[in-house]
């Protein structure tokens, strides 16, 4: 049968999309350990350099979301669309609070720690509930658009260029 073909296809479409994301979240989340701990015993330059990279690929992936998600979701969802964009601007808030504390060579691990709460809290709300709203209607396009966005974001420096990993980075994808 050919309708059954085809919702298998944008099945495994969604699953593949909200799998792609959700493993983002965990190497985020396992980078976010390794400022933890370089915000703990630091080490010139380690926690500064582990910092740019986390930072340079949350915000990607938040504009990932809010361009290539959160339209999918937002004519029937309104209100998961406003929630998401409420805790993406918080979430941006304090990692702007946190990056000047990291420059300025004040930053606790407490810090750090209240970020790594608010992101899990955030990761596991869009991993149950936006993935799943926004796979259903996901495209091809949308989905590589996304999977692109999120590659870039690996391995884009400062200044938008392609840079090694850092410490903190590799360590997060071995």
């Amino acid at each position: 049968c050919e309708s059954a073909g085809t919702a298998f296809a944008i099945t495994e479409r969604m699953n593949q999309l909200a799998a792609r994301l959700a493993q983002d979240h965990r190497e985020l989340d396992t980078i976010l350990r390794c400022l933890a701990q370089d915000a703990e015993a630091p080490c010139a330059g380690v926690l500064e350099s582990t910092w740019d990279g986390f930072e340079r690929r949350l915000i990607r992936h938040m504009q990932a979301e809010e361009q290539f998600l959160l339209p999918l979701v937002e004519a029937s969802n309104p209100v998961e669309v406003a929630r998401t964009l409420q805790e993406h601007a918080q979430i941006r808030d304090l990692i702007a609070e946190l990056g000047v504390a990291i420059e300025l060579h004040a930053v606790r691990a407490s810090d750090i720690y209240r970020l790594i709460d608010l992101l899990r809290t955030h990761a596991k709300h869009e991993d149950e509930a936006l993935y799943q709203l926004a796979g259903d209607k996901a495209s091809v396009a949308v989905e590589h658009g996304i999977f692109a966005a999120l590659k870039a974001a690996l391995h884009l420096g400062p200044s938008g260029h392609a840079e090694p990993l850092s410490g903190a980075q590799a360590r997060a994808r071995s």
